[in-house]
């Protein structure tokens, strides 16, 4: 099953649902999937009885008057959904937990959704569904820029993780006309490198000429497209590894990034890597897709619905 298979697209009736849905749209028009769930879930759906009692004429059931203003969003900025398989759900109960367990359901292969842009970071739901949901999460950013060249960047640590990362942007590239894509594997200089007797430029050179040397290596084992480009990074002393893929992301000006989450481990596939976190936490306005292997994090989802 494909990465695209079944789309899960959750909103959350707030201005990030229009970037949202345009890049969502980016999509579902070229994937050809099964199925496309449009959700949102709303702790109540009942009015307060101070509004019930002061307009009565509201008395309406609220979902579906979200349900007819969703509607109207989604054909606006998705123009082709009527010739696809899609429907449009409107739940009630705690956001995050209720995504979760409709996205197992549904046997979702992804879910799509808005991230906070200009310093605000990603939502506390938003991680929480990151961090939980048994299939990959694609965030799409407030302030997205449509007429970027169509480009990918992967960061590589060398891990099952990184090559299943790898695996995904070939079929990413096959919905997207002329995607570009850059494996990208951060490197530091470590502290006491003079003891060596080399200088620290001699050191970048030696470490970035082992880095390039790794990560060449690493695509060609992973991936029949050697078309992918590579790039060591160099970061400081006090940068993190997110930080590194921030700028890289910034100066090669990429428009998706593509990071495996840890989730071949029963731990690992309950927490959210680091870098991911970072990320997610950041102002980068650039789309990022966590991936995930759909087929071991379900496993460990029914072993605890059998416990």
């Amino acid at each position: 099953m494909g990465l695209l298979n079944r789309i899960f697209v959750a909103l959350d009736a707030s201005r990030k649902d229009v970037p949202l849905l345009k890049h969502a749209n980016k999509y579902i028009n070229n994937s050809g999937a099964d199925k496309v769930y449009f959700v949102h879930v709303q702790e109540s759906l009942d009015l307060p009885d101070e509004v019930t009692k002061k307009y009565p004429d509201m008395l309406s059931p609220l979902d579906e008057s979200i349900r007819a203003s969703m509607n109207s969003l989604i054909h606006e900025h998705i123009p082709n959904i009527d010739n696809i398989n899609h429907e449009l759900l409107i739940e009630e109960g705690v956001p995050a937990e209720t995504i979760i367990k409709l996205v197992k359901r549904k046997q979702s292969d992804i879910v799509i959704l808005g991230k906070n842009s200009q310093g605000k970071g990603t939502g506390s739901v938003a991680r929480k569904i990151a961090s939980f949901a048994p299939c990959s999460v694609l965030f799409a950013p407030e302030l997205l820029q449509y007429e970027k060249e169509p480009k990918a960047l992967i960061p590589i640590n060398f891990s099952e993780t990184s090559k299943d990362a790898l695996q995904q942007v070939e079929e990413i590239a096959s919905h997207i006309h002329d995607l570009k894509s850059m494996a990208v594997n951060c490197f530091r200089i470590p502290n006491g490198y003079s003891t060596t007797g080399k200088s620290y430029e001699e050191m970048v050179e030696i470490l970035e000429g082992v880095s390039q040397k790794k990560l060449d290596h690493f695509v060609k084992s992973a991936i029949d497209d050697h078309n992918i480009m590579t790039k060591p990074v160099l970061i400081g002393e006090d940068e993190t590894i997110a930080d590194g893929i921030y700028k890289t992301a910034k100066s090669e000006n990429v428009d998706m990034i593509i990071i495996g989450s840890k989730s071949r481990t029963f731990m690992a596939s309950m927490v959210l890597g680091s870098t991911a976190e970072k990320l997610l936490l950041s102002d980068i306005n650039i789309p990022i897709l966590i991936y995930k292997n759909k087929n071991q994090t379900l496993d460990i989802f029914n072993f605890f619905d059998r416990i």
